[in-house]
């Protein structure tokens, strides 16, 4: 059986069963466009904790510090003891990334002449919205009209993606910058122009600028599509060359820079790979189960059955290449692929393209059966309640949970505390809740999470008291807001009731280590 050409696999007699009139399309794209815009501002003032905090607070706390050295009106009027804290920890904060979201949310600040927490949140729910434009042009170059639909439908509603969307972290912007890089390579692919290479390449290096990762999404998909040309045909391209200096480049520069001038060579190369995993039959199973919470099951097996619907070979190659570099990509990160789900936001383009391909193929085929207006209405009506479902989903999961009240929360404890205070503490999300909004920046006590990282690159705390010594020592108080995580280590639980006093209040213990208790 001979191979489809391209434009006998994207062919369509109809637009979702309506004739395919000019503008239609454009107005079909730009309806669901808003739409998905629209339904990330269900609950959209709520503090940023609802996910990835951890991730989030990271970023606010250095957002913080480059607008505080800002001179405007509002950062000169503070004072200047909260000014310098905000400064200082913000630039204590590790910069893996190019601080590309940070200082555009800090220009931003001063822009409006304050902080505001709902800036950054503001923009990645453009970044991600806009990514559907590249999507769908690049489901339009693989697949028909109504199957372009369902993948920009799929990548806009997906309800994880609606709640990670909306988190201030590089993520959003590198799936954007992703699936444009993508689009670049399948256009350049099909029509092997300087102007594509040079697209293909530029946008492949903002991808990698941006977030390194995005490397397994764009790199071997190129990889595929270059070779897919043959040997001596890419060897003797200079296009070839052109498109990998512009892509490597940047991510080059900055990372060897940030590694030795910047001193992050630690956070950016170490605690990733972990290949004790790899043979950990539970590992696996946990891997599918955080996949399966970011997609479901069911598009994440059509995304992979997918394969054996693309007629051309080319396109399957691509198609193919991105799963490979997802599964690359989950055995180099093997830890963050089943304990951070943010991890796998890039494989949402990819079930929104495998969705894509299987609409595209179940429509080709109502096209020639259902000819009744009823029936095409009905198709019609569950594909739209389909989304109202994911939208309802969504708003469930949203409205289900209330944190305006956590920065009043952080803050009184702070002001208790006192902001000169020497603080130890077993806390939420690495100290980052009191740090933001209670101006008190604490050494960490390790959780159970920061042990099972240790042992798996071989390292081990010293004992209890040894630990406590070298961690506590010349520290004003000890504050516990992990009530739980507290109670699982009767060690440290034990002896700080033995020792010291504590006043408790709402979710806390605050240890005082100036005075111990009469024996």
């Amino acid at each position: 059986m001979s191979e489809s050409t391209p434009s006998e696999a994207n062919s369509t007699k109809t637009v979702l069963f309506l004739n395919p009139a000019k503008g239609l399309v454009t107005f079909l794209v730009v309806v669901l466009l808003l739409l998905g815009f629209a339904v990330r501002f269900i609950d959209f003032t709520d503090l940023p904790l609802d996910f990835a905090a951890t991730r989030q607070l990271h970023s606010l706390i250095m957002a913080r510090g480059i607008y505080y050295q800002m001179d405007s009106p509002d950062t000169l009027s503070m004072p200047q003891d909260k000014r310098a804290y905000g400064i200082n920890t913000g630039n204590a904060e590790t910069r893996i990334e190019p601080p590309i979201m940070e200082y555009l949310s800090a220009i931003t600040y001063r822009l409006i002449g304050k902080e505001n927490i709902l800036v950054p949140r503001l923009y990645s729910m453009l970044f991600w919205v806009l990514g559907g434009i590249p999507l769908f042009l690049l489901a339009r170059k693989l697949i028909n009209i109504n199957g372009a639909l369902a993948s920009l439908a799929a990548y806009l509603f997906i309800p994880f993606g609606v709640f990670a969307s909306r988190s201030f972290q590089p993520d959003p912007l590198m799936v954007l910058c992703i699936i444009w890089a993508l689009y670049f390579q399948i256009s350049w692919s099909k029509s092997s122009t300087l102007k594509n290479a040079i697209l293909a390449g530029l946008f492949t290096g903002i991808a990698l600028f941006v977030k390194a990762p995005s490397a397994f999404f764009v790199g071997l998909p190129f990889v595929g599509l270059v070779l897919s040309k043959g040997f001596k045909t890419w060897i003797k391209n200079p296009q070839i060359y052109i498109m990998a200096a512009l892509a490597l480049l940047p991510a080059i520069l900055f990372n060897a820079l940030s590694a030795t001038v910047g001193g992050n060579a630690g956070s950016i190369f170490g605690a990733r790979f972990f290949p004790d995993l790899f043979i950990d039959p539970n590992w696996y199973s946990d891997w599918l189960q955080t996949a399966k919470s970011v997609t479901g099951y069911f598009p994440l097996i059509l995304g992979v059955l997918a394969i054996f619907l693309i007629r051309v070979k080319k396109d399957r190659i691509f198609f193919i290449c991105l799963w490979l570099g997802y599964v690359l990509y989950g055995f180099t990160f093997a830890y963050h692929i089943y304990t951070h789900n943010y991890y796998h936001l890039p494989l949402i383009p990819i079930i929104a393209l495998g969705f894509g391909y299987f609409f595209a193929v179940i429509f080709e085929k109502l096209e020639g059966i259902n000819t009744q207006w009823i029936s095409r209405t009905f198709i019609v009506s569950v594909f739209l309640v389909s989304l109202g479902i994911c939208v309802q989903v969504t708003r469930g999961t949203l409205i289900t949970k209330e944190y305006r009240h956590e920065a009043k929360y952080w803050s009184d404890l702070g002001e208790k505390i006192g902001g000169n205070a020497s603080v130890i503490a077993l806390t939420h999300d690495n100290g980052y809740r009191i740090s933001y909004w209670g101006f008190v920046s604490p050494s960490l006590w390790p959780t159970a999470g920061d042990r099972t990282i240790k042992s798996l690159v071989g390292a081990t705390d010293p004992e209890f008291v040894q630990l406590f010594k070298e961690l506590a020592s010349g520290k004003d108080y000890f504050l516990v807001t992990l009530v739980g995580e507290f109670e699982a280590q009767p060690d440290l639980h034990d002896y700080l009731f033995a020792t010291y006093p504590y006043h408790q209040g709402d979710g806390y213990y605050l240890f005082d280590l100036r005075q111990k208790l009469s024996q």
